[in-house]
């Protein structure tokens, strides 16, 4: 299995040192991922903006290593120009789409949960997002699957001592927070794109 991954979420994964446990846990080979052409290069200036340790800069230099680009797909620009002029679907993440459409054995990994809002209420979009039902990765639901294959407390931890900022880690995970309240949590930010994801039964209903 491919997954198709953009910038934001290899970034928040590798800032927490769980874009390696994620990939096991979800039985992939680090050379099984594909990013876009210009993600090769933007993501280590990334790194080194988003990363505040050393250590978590190199593991996911190395991982971006052993990754593969996508490649063109000029046959499909009609496809791809009508993602782009969607609101809220950047070209970098309409590559990413495109690419999962063309694959349907393939996965998506995005950290951006705007665009597929955006991809769910575009009907004139309806073949890809009927295509895309459960196999997208969010940042949530790739903390959800780590919880239940590692255990809360180990995801706890390395979540509380993570190297990279973001506002639902932070509020699903911490010194006083629980299982229940991670759960609850990244649930609720999960609410709006539950026909993409993967894995979906570990999501709370609200």
């Amino acid at each position: 299995m491919i997954v198709f991954a953009d910038n934001d979420i290899l970034i928040k994964l590798a800032g927490c040192d769980l874009l390696i446990p994620f990939c096991e846990a979800i039985g992939n080979q680090n050379t099984d991922f594909y990013v876009t052409s210009s993600a090769k290069f933007a993501i280590p200036k990334q790194s080194k903006k988003k990363l505040k340790i050393p250590e978590a800069i190199q593991q996911l230099h190395e991982f971006m290593g052993r990754t593969s680009a996508i490649q063109d797909v000029q046959p499909q620009m009609d496809i791809l120009d009508t993602l782009t002029e969607t609101p809220d679907i950047e070209g970098g993440e309409a590559f990413l789409i495109l690419s999962a459409y063309n694959n349907p054995t393939c996965r998506l990994a995005t950290g951006d949960k705007r665009c597929l809002v955006s991809l769910l209420n575009s009907s004139s979009l309806s073949e890809i997002t009927k295509s895309l039902s459960q196999r997208v990765y969010t940042l949530e639901i790739a903390m959800l699957i780590l919880i239940d294959r590692l255990g809360y407390e180990v995801v706890n931890q390395k979540v509380i001592q993570r190297c990279v900022e973001d506002m639902v880690l932070k509020l699903a995970f911490g010194e006083t927070r629980s299982f229940e309240n991670a759960v609850e949590c990244l649930s609720s930010y999960s609410s709006d794109v539950i026909p993409f994801l993967s894995d979906s039964h570990l999501i709370k209903k609200l």
